[in-house]
C-alpha cells in the first residue's frame, strides 16, 4: 500500500498500518549498537605521572583523566625538568606534549628517572601535533613506548595509557600513518628477550594466540595491539614454530589442549 493509498482510510486503520510499517529494534540490539561505536570501560590503573605541555587546558584535562583512573600526578608543567623536580623515588608515565625544552631532551630527562622496576625506566606517551618521518625514527630509537596524536580524545588517551602501563606499545592516528608510508615499524623486544609467561610463549605471543581465538584477521590483530602488520607475522610464525603446527585453526587447537586457551 502505498503512503497516500493511507489517507482515504479510517484514522484507526491508519494508525495500524503505520505501527506494522515501522519495524522494531530489540532493546539489547540498541544497547549492542552504541556499545560498538564506543570504547569499553577501562580498569583503573595506578602509580605516579607527570604531565609535560605548553597548554594549560590540555594539562588540566590529562591531569584529572589519569586522577581519576587513580593515579597520583606529582606535577603538570610546561617543563620536563621541572616535572623531573617534583618526582621522588618512582615514576610510572610521563605523557610529553610541547615542552619547553626539546622534546628529545624533555624525553631522556624523564626517562632518566627511576621507574616502577629498577630495570625499568618509566613508561613515555609522546604527543605529536605534526609528524615527519626523522622526527618519528628518532622518538622511536629513544625507546619512548608510546606515540599519538596530540589531538586525541580522552577515551582514547585513557586507552593508551593504560596499554602503556600493561607494558604494552602504543602507536595510533597520523604517526602510525607515517610509519607505514615510512616502511618504519614501532620497535618490539626481541622473543627470546620477552618474559615468557609459561616458559613455551612468550607475552606477546600468547596475545596474538587470544586474538586468534577471537577469529581476528592479522590487520585487526594488529590494530588491537598497536604493532604493524610484520609484527604480527612474525609473532605468528614463532607460534606455529613453537606450537608444531602449520595454520591458525591448528594454533587455536594446540593452544587449548595445551591449557594455553580456555
Amino acid at each position: 500500500m502505498e503512503p497516500d493509498d493511507l489517507q482515504d482510510l479510517p484514522v484507526e486503520r491508519r494508525r495500524q498500518d503505520r505501527r506494522r510499517r515501522q519495524v522494531p529494534v530489540p532493546n539489547d540490539r540498541r544497547q549492542t549498537d552504541r556499545r560498538a561505536n564506543r570504547l569499553e570501560p577501562s580498569k583503573p590503573f595506578a602509580g605516579v605521572a607527570v604531565v609535560v605541555d605548553g597548554w594549560p587546558l590540555l594539562r588540566a584535562g590529562v591531569r584529572q583523566l589519569l586522577s581519576d583512573s587513580a593515579m597520583r600526578v606529582a606535577s603538570d608543567t610546561p617543563s620536563a625538568k621541572v616535572a623531573a623536580q617534583a618526582i621522588g623515588d618512582r615514576l610510572d608515565l610521563a605523557v610529553i606534549g610541547a615542552s619547553k625544552e626539546p622534546l628529545e631532551e624533555a624525553i631522556k630527562r624523564l626517562r632518566a628517572l627511576p621507574g616502577p622496576d629498577p630495570d625499568m625506566p618509566p613508561r613515555v606517551l609522546v604527543l605529536l601535533e605534526r609528524v615527519d618521518v626523522v622526527q618519528l625514527r628518532g622518538i622511536l630509537s629513544m625507546g619512548v613506548e608510546g606515540v599519538i596524536d596530540r589531538s586525541v580524545g580522552l577515551d582514547d588517551l585513557r586507552a593508551a595509557c593504560e596499554r602503556l602501563l600493561a607494558g604494552q606499545r602504543v602507536l595510533a592516528g597520523s604517526p602510525l600513518s607515517v610509519l607505514a608510508t615510512a616502511g618504519l615499524e614501532l620497535q618490539e623486544p626481541e622473543p627470546e628477550e620477552e618474559e615468557r609467561d609459561n616458559g613455551l610463549l612468550t607475552r606477546k605471543e600468547l596475545e596474538v594466540l587470544a586474538e586468534l581465538g577471537r577469529h581476528l584477521s592479522n590487520r585487526e590483530i594488529a590494530e588491537t595491539m598497536h604493532v604493524s602488520a610484520a609484527t604480527v607475522k612474525t609473532h605468528l610464525s614463532n607460534i606455529y614454530g613453537k606450537l608444531g603446527v602449520t595454520s591458525r585453526r591448528e594454533a587455536v587447537v594446540a593452544a587449548v589442549e595445551r591449557g594455553l586457551l580456555s
